[in-house]
């Protein structure tokens, strides 16, 4: 099981290393990739609960992932700093979704 912990990190490095983009850049580029990606499969709109969820479940996946790679050493501003970079404009295009329903 630590190998595929290993092997995803090195993915995510080398996602990063070929877009030259930072890790936060990569958090933000995923949290809207798989926003998208799940309203499109799933046939629902941004305004419904599973895309977002999908985000989430995402973003928290991958920070436990990030917790049992060994080469990574964070404190605990680190992970919190990741998952709100992921979900940050998600949560907003789904609330601007949400809007009507919410004055109803």
């Amino acid at each position: 099981m630590t190998n595929w912990f290993i092997t995803y990190s090195e993915t995510k490095r080398a996602i990063g290393d070929y877009f030259a983009a930072s890790e936060a850049l990569l958090h933000l580029h995923a949290g809207l990739l798989i926003f998208f990606l799940g309203s499109l499969l799933f046939r629902r709109r941004m305004r419904s609960w599973v895309p977002i969820g999908l985000v989430y479940v995402f973003a928290f996946a991958n920070e436990l992932a990030d917790l049992f790679t060994p080469d990574k050493h964070f404190g605990l501003l680190a992970p919190l700093v990741d998952v709100a970079n992921t979900v940050f404009w998600p949560s907003l295009l789904f609330l601007l979704a949400r809007r009507r329903i919410l004055k109803a």
